[in-house]
C-alpha cells in the first residue's frame, strides 16, 4: 500500500514525453460532483461554504496533469506538468463552467525542451508566469493572447540556492504573484511540517520558511486583495488523498516573517474518495462585500486510478475578522502550526 502512495505521487517519469498533438478541438466532459456529498468529508470555515465541482474527463492523450491553474473574468488556464497549458472560454450560465468546443492547447518549452512545470500566476502587469520542478526555475511569458500560440518559449531563471539544488520532484509546487512585482515560491521539500521557500523581488531574493499542517505539503498558492491562499495535500497509503485551503493576510511582500504559518484553514477534506490529489488554486472576486470564489485543481498524474477534479468554496472575509487576526512581522515568533481554526 505504502508502495501504491508513492507510484501516485510520481506518476509517469518526469522526462517521458507524451503523446503530441492529435489535432482538432479537444473535447472535455465535465460530471456535477455531489455537493452534499462532498460537503459531508468536509471541514469549513464559518465563513465558507462549498461551491460547485466537477470531475473533467477527455480522450486527448495530452489531458492530465495539472498542477497549477489561472481564473479569469473571460477564460480558464490550467497548466499541466508535462508541458501543456489548457484554455478554455469560461460560460457565463450553465452547470459547467466552460464553452464547448473553445479548448485550445499551447506546448511549453523552455531554452527548447519540454518542461516539468508545477504552478502557474498571473502578475499584475499581466505577465504569466510558470514555476519549473528539475531545473528549478521561474520563467515569465509577456501578456496578451499566449493561449492562441501552439508553442510558448520561456526564458527561465534559476531559483536561488538552496532551492535551486533540490530533488528534482520536489521544489517548487506553489507560486504567487504579489504585489510591487514580487513572486512567493513554496517548496514541496522540507524538514518535517517547514518548507523551503523565497520572496523573489525587486530587492533580490530573500529565503524564507512555510509551515505547513502535521503530514501535509505545499501543492498551490494565489494572492488576490491582500490575502494569500495555499492548498495543501496529504496521502495517506489507507485513506488516499487529503487536502486543505487556508487564507494569510499579506499586504505589502517586505513585511513577510522568516516563517510563514498560515493563519485561518478555510477547508479541510478527508476520507477515502473525498477528494483528489489537489495542486492548483485559484481566487476571484465574485461580491460588492469582497467575496472570493476559489478554484481548485487536481493533478491526477496521468492514471486511471485518479481523477481530475475541479472544486470551489465561496468566502467572504470580513473586516472585524480580518482586524481580529494578528498580523506577521519580520521578527514574528515561529509558534503553533495549528490555524486559528484547528485551535477552535
Amino acid at each position: 500500500m505504502a508502495g501504491l502512495a508513492i507510484a501516485l505521487l510520481a506518476g509517469p517519469p518526469a522526462c517521458a514525453e507524451l503523446a503530441g498533438d492529435p489535432g482538432g478541438t479537444p473535447v472535455v466532459r465535465a460530471t456535477p460532483l455531489d455537493t452534499e456529498e462532498l460537503a459531508s468529508a468536509a471541514r469549513l470555515h464559518p465563513g465558507a461554504r462549498l461551491g460547485p465541482a466537477w470531475r473533467l474527463e477527455s480522450a486527448d492523450p495530452r489531458f492530465g496533469g495539472f498542477s497549477g491553474l489561472v481564473v479569469e473574468r473571460d477564460r480558464i488556464l490550467l497548466l499541466s506538468d508535462r508541458g501543456w497549458l489548457w484554455s478554455v472560454e469560461r460560460a457565463p450560465r450553465g452547470t459547467v463552467p466552460f464553452r464547448d468546443g473553445s479548448w485550445r492547447v499551447s506546448r511549453l518549452r523552455v531554452d527548447g525542451r519540454v518542461p516539468d512545470a508545477e504552478d502557474l500566476a498571473r502578475s499584475p502587469d499581466g505577465q504569466i508566469v510558470v514555476a519549473f520542478e528539475g531545473r528549478h526555475a521561474i520563467a515569465r511569458a509577456s501578456g496578451g493572447e499566449l493561449e492562441d500560440r501552439p508553442v510558448l518559449d520561456f526564458e527561465a531563471r534559476s531559483l536561488p540556492d538552496p532551492l535551486s539544488g533540490l530533488p528534482g520532484n520536489l521544489g517548487t509546487e506553489a507560486l504567487a504573484a504579489l504585489s510591487a512585482g514580487a513572486l512567493l515560491a513554496i517548496a514541496e521539500h522540507g524538514t518535517g511540517q517547514r518548507h523551503m521557500a523565497a520572496l523573489l523581488g525587486p530587492g533580490g531574493p530573500r529565503l524564507l520558511a512555510y509551515r505547513s499542517a502535521p503530514g501535509f505539503a505545499p501543492t498551490g498558492a494565489d494572492h488576490r486583495e491582500g490575502w494569500l491562499y495555499v492548498v495543501e495535500r496529504k496521502l495517506s497509503a489507507f485513506s488516499g488523498f487529503a487536502a486543505r485551503l487556508t487564507a494569510t493576510p499579506i499586504d505589502d511582500p517586505a513585511d513577510l516573517p522568516d516563517l510563514l504559518e498560515p493563519t485561518l484553514e478555510l477547508a479541510r477534506w478527508s476520507g477515502p474518495g473525498a477528494v483528489d490529489n489537489m495542486e492548483g488554486v485559484a481566487s476571484e472576486p465574485i461580491g460588492p462585500n469582497g467575496t472570493v470564489r476559489l478554484w481548485l485543481v487536481s493533478d491526477d498524474n496521468f492514471s486511471p486510478l485518479q481523477r481530475t477534479l475541479l472544486m470551489t468554496v465561496e468566502w467572504a472575509p470580513q473586516a472585524l475578522a480580518r482586524a481580529s487576526i494578528r498580523r506577521f512581522s519580520r521578527t514574528s515568533s515561529e509558534g503553533s502550526s495549528d490555524s486559528d481554526t484547528e485551535r477552535k
